[in-house]
């Protein structure tokens, strides 16, 4: 392409700009004797007149300077101001050449994919729907702003639409979240879908249903959150032999105190259901139907059973390899026998210390990998370790959080010393106790010297919360005592292929207790104060 006259004058003109800066021209001003400047001399008439004169030649100098230098400064910023011109014009002539605008939309839909990877479209919309501030459950709606062709892209990806979470909190917003949950099914075409639905009251939820359910062969991944969930019961009717691909199922009731008249059976015919969550619900076995015997994934929380309804579910369960359940009364008959739960891997139970005990009497996880207890009421170990020694299972971790109650902490800290001894195959372990450096600790050092073995002789990872450590010195010490040099050349150069024993990560917060209060001193210094007396008072 041609230049033009008036591009071949602007470049003659910063040329100019240049050549001028660097001719500018310079005075070379001799110094003065080193006799004039002593402190003590005074110059002459004719030698003051010459100063004078040289001062004055300074000063016009120093002007003219001052004056080129704003001008090369105008010229600068002129220079830049051009320069930058020069930059858009270059990002403009590359653009059409963009490797990206020859992406077949298939590739193009899977960088979509790839950047909208676990969002959730959510309503009400995010009000941060701009590129500076929107989050990641955004990017479907942003891909569509960049421009026309990405729009039509991004539309036409029924991938990037398949997951929607409705908060219907607000029902004079019910008409536009229909709105919003009509484009999202009209988008997601045939993909399976993932939905979530909180919300309260018949007037803001039935809508919402009644969309949805015509679309229940496309269920995949459903959270149904709700005051009132049986009150439902009749319209998910409509789904029941209708959800062949539902694979996870989450239920949530918050106000539901008696149970309902009649079952829900709309998930009794779910041939791929295999994680099931449930809140608050009534007699579960009785009133909610699903094909137990395939879960394999099961949280309950909050949950009412009748007295053995709790084992008969988990008979139910032979495939379970998750369970975790949280605040629920186990009410079962003294000649309930264990349940066996062969393919147990991972078992979390938080509740208070006779609950958990009760969990683990009616328990047998002979694979039991996983173990995590939290206990809100005082800890007692003995079910917990004669499930462990009938189940004669090896689990690789175990986290325990203790009740924290100061007056059972010996008692608590006993229990985990007891559970530990019957589990030496850990590799990780997670404590959040009281005062471990006391009883816990001194049982975990490990003394080379010592004919002895060692408790838990795999340790690999150690996690220590104790919100009332009085002394770091032991933890110290037997943690210091398990630690290996794995970058030594006699561990690398073995020749062995197994991994030697020794702590590889140690995770510890130690609080010290908190400091005594003595409310008495309070009014001690008021009256001091009232009496005009200094006092100064230091408790710690």
């Amino acid at each position: 392409m041609a230049r033009s006259p008036t591009d071949a004058m602007e470049n003659i003109q910063y040329t100019d700009l240049i050549s001028r800066a660097s001719a500018f021209p310079r005075h070379i001003y001799r110094p003065l004797p080193e006799s004039l400047l002593h402190s003590a001399f005074i110059p002459s008439p004719e030698e003051e007149i010459a100063i004078r004169e040289t001062i004055q030649d300074v000063n016009t100098t120093l002007a003219a300077v001052n004056d080129e230098i704003a001008r090369l400064r105008g010229a600068l910023s002129e220079l830049e101001e051009y320069r930058s011109s020069l930059h858009t014009i270059l990002k403009h002539q590359q653009a059409p050449l963009s490797p990206i605008r020859r992406l077949p939309p298939e590739i193009l839909g899977e960088i979509f994919l790839f950047a909208s990877s676990g969002c959730t479209i959510q309503w009400p919309p995010s009000p941060r729907r701009l590129l500076a501030s929107a989050g990641q459950d955004d990017m479907p709606w942003l891909l569509c702003q960049i421009c026309s062709y990405w729009r039509t892209a991004a539309i036409s990806f029924p991938k990037l639409w398949h997951s929607v979470h409705l908060n219907l909190q607000y029902p004079s917003r019910v008409a536009e979240a229909q709105s919003f949950l009509g484009l999202c099914l009209e988008r997601s075409k045939n993909e399976l879908l993932t939905l979530s639905i909180e919300g309260n009251g018949l007037t803001a939820m039935l809508p919402i249903l009644e969309m949805l359910l015509v679309h229940s062969e496309r269920w995949e991944d459903v959270s149904l959150s709700s005051d009132f969930f049986f009150d439902f019961r009749e319209n998910f009717a409509l789904a029941k032999n209708r959800v062949p691909n539902l694979r996870r199922l989450c239920i949530e009731t918050t106000l539901e105190d008696l149970p309902p008249s009649r079952p829900l059976e709309a998930f009794e015919d779910a041939p791929n259901l295999r994680e099931l969550s449930m809140t608050h619900i009534i007699h579960p076995l009785q009133n909610f139907r699903v094909p137990w015997s395939q879960i394999t994934h099961f949280i309950s929380k909050g949950n009412t059973f009748r007295e053995g309804e709790f084992t008969q579910i988990m008979r139910h369960m032979t495939n379970l390899i998750s369970f975790s359940t949280e605040g629920e009364r186990i009410l079962e008959v003294a000649s309930s026998q264990p349940v066996l739960l062969p393919h147990l891997e991972k078992l979390t139970i938080i509740n208070k210390g006779s609950y958990i005990s009760k969990t683990f009497q009616f328990i047998t996880a002979p694979n039991l990998q996983e173990l995590v207890i939290h206990a809100i009421t005082p800890f007692m170990a003995e079910q917990t370790v004669a499930m462990i020694i009938r189940s004669q299972c090896k689990p690789q971790r175990l986290a325990f959080r203790a009740s924290l109650d100061i007056d059972a902490l010996w008692d608590e800290n006993l229990g985990v010393v007891w559970m530990l001894t019957e589990l030496p195959s850990l590799r990780h372990l997670e404590l959040n106790v009281l005062k471990s450096a006391h009883h816990i600790m001194p049982r975990l050092v490990n003394s080379r010297k010592s004919s002895l073995p060692s408790l838990l002789p795999n340790l690999e990872s150690f996690v220590l919360e104790d919100r009332f450590c009085v002394s770091a010195g032991e933890v110290t010490e037997v943690l210091a005592s398990r630690i290996i040099n794995f970058n030594s050349d006699d561990v690398v150069d073995s020749g062995s292929t197994e991994t030697p024993p020794g702590l590889r990560a140690i995770n510890l917060r130690l609080f010290p207790p908190a400091a005594p209060k003595f409310p008495e001193l309070d009014l001690l210094k008021r009256v001091a104060e009232n009496h005009g007396v200094e006092i100064t008072i230091f408790s710690g």
